[in-house]
């Protein structure tokens, strides 16, 4: 692993120990996820330089994404090629890695740890100052009969991985995640439905290396499924936020019969990744509640159709951004 120490970047705050550049801002910086790029640096190149176009300070990369890793291992000249168009332009980068990676997952916990680690190994590479990783999930005969020795298990896990994320000069972001098609059909289920569930869990790993990562519409939807609160449970978590994923969802669970992603945003179900605006949630509502970590980056995160009002949605953030650093004003 190439470990490297902090330098700082224009948009990048990073916040750390004796590493600190301080920011009195909460949320530091705003910008979106790649669209699917299927493995081409071209594709990165031209959607990096459109994030910037549209003023954007912060690009995530979803680490499978990007064909730089094999076997777990790096692939060293396409991570080459990797890490100089992220150094040539004027962004911060954030990496979300495998959305399949599962601490819960104890049979085959060595495969999880290994692309987590490779995760951190290739943020270090390309300067990335933040990994996010989902929380853990189980089948629900297992979370039943042992639910607090896999709570145990998990933080153990991301306690080891928080040393070496510390180590390389980034963090974890541990995020709440909605519930998906696993979750709707009754085969998994997470603690992390519930963000106030993910603030009490990141509070017993009490680790510099390791935040969270508040996802708005994985929240929703999942107090649609559980009958909760949303805003509530966005203040629940918070204080331990240091990463954000955003888009609009309508909280209405996704129904099995309509498999594809591509309609869940038509038919108002499921992980819609929705263009902020399209009056799913109450952002005005969520932004009252949300005093989050300074220096934390929020990320727009649309898919396939909805990436065509990128930039009003982007527009929208920074509004989003500003109701919330203004919340330090007010007090």
């Amino acid at each position: 692993m190439v470990i490297k120490t902090w330098q700082g970047h224009p948009h990048q705050p990073f916040q750390m120990g004796s590493q600190a550049v301080p920011n009195p801002l909460r949320i530091a910086g705003i910008g979106a996820n790649l669209g699917g790029v299927a493995g081409d640096l071209d594709a990165v190149r031209a959607q990096m330089n459109e994030l910037i176009a549209l003023g954007a300070e912060v690009v995530e990369c979803y680490a499978s994404d990007l064909g730089v890793v094999a076997d777990a291992g790096l692939i060293p000249g396409r991570v080459a090629e990797l890490r100089e168009i992220c150094a040539e332009r004027p962004l911060a980068v954030t990496l979300h890695a495998p959305i399949p990676i599962d601490f819960m997952d104890r049979e085959n916990i060595e495969r999880h740890r290994a692309a987590a680690r490779v995760s951190v190994e290739l943020a270090a590479e390309i300067g990335a100052g933040i990994v996010v990783i989902h929380a853990g999930r189980a089948s629900p005969e297992a979370w039943a009969r042992d639910a607090d020795g896999l709570l145990a298990f998990e933080r153990d896990e991301l306690s080891a991985l928080g040393d070496i994320a510390r180590d390389a000069g980034l963090r974890i972001a541990l995020e709440n995640i909605s519930p998906n098609p696993a979750v709707i059909a009754g085969r998994l289920t997470s603690y992390s439905l519930d963000p106030a569930a993910l603030a009490r869990q990141l509070a017993l790993v009490d680790h510099p290396g390791v935040t969270g990562c508040l996802d708005y519409s994985h929240a929703n939807q999942g107090a649609g499924l559980l009958d909760l609160d949303p805003v509530a449970g966005a203040r629940a978590m918070a204080p331990v936020t240091g990463h954000i994923h955003i888009s609009e969802a309508s909280g209405r669970p996704a129904i099995p019969s309509i498999a594809a992603q591509h309609d869940w945003m038509y038919f108002g179900i499921g992980d819609m990744h929705a263009p902020l605006g399209s009056g799913c949630m109450d952002l005005d509502a969520l932004a009252d509640v949300s005093d989050v970590l300074p220096g934390t980056y929020a990320i727009l995160e649309l898919q396939r159709h909805a990436r065509a009002m990128l930039g009003d949605s982007l527009t929208r953030l920074r509004a989003f951004a500003g109701h919330v650093n203004a919340l330090d004003r007010a007090a």
